[in-house]
């Protein structure tokens, strides 16, 4: 018992520093989105950030839609995922934006799009070590809040 009251101190203190550390701000022009970053991920080099651990990775990307519109586009990034080897675990969607999320061995992943401006989709992907469920629930929260579609 003792044990578990320590573990979960150790998890609501990760998730408090968290959500009081500064997160940084990235934008992307070309496709037209910005997305709050984890203080404790590294800045984005070509679409990719990770902890420094490298225990965690956050893909962040924007892409011009080639399938016949965002809900098809979406469903083809599933499918994939599907090829993959991932089991898709969570899926719920509207006209604006998509969210789903699925496991592979000891990894978890978490991916949303958005409806971006002139035929775009903005997304993210963060993968981390299933174990570390509980302290990314606090992390996913926030990106899905901040990731956003410029006005068009």
């Amino acid at each position: 018992m003792r044990r578990f009251s320590a573990s979960a101190t150790a998890i609501l203190l990760t998730i408090g520093t968290v959500q009081a550390a500064e997160w940084k701000n990235y934008s992307n022009a070309r496709f037209g989105y910005r997305i709050d970053l984890p203080p404790s991920f590294s800045k984005v080099m070509e679409g990719i950030s990770k902890t420094k651990d490298g225990r965690a990775t956050l893909l962040v990307w924007g892409s011009h839609i080639t399938e016949a519109d965002f809900l098809s586009e979406i469903g083809w990034r599933i499918d994939q995922d599907k090829v993959e080897g991932w089991q898709i675990t969570y899926h719920k969607e509207n006209p604006a934006w998509v969210s789903w999320s699925g496991k592979k061995g000891n990894q978890v992943f978490y991916a949303r799009a958005i409806a971006a401006c002139d035929g775009a989709a903005a997304y993210f992907r963060l993968e981390y070590d299933k174990s570390q469920l509980k302290v990314y629930d606090a992390i996913v929260a926030r990106l899905v809040k901040s990731l956003r579609s410029n006005t068009c």
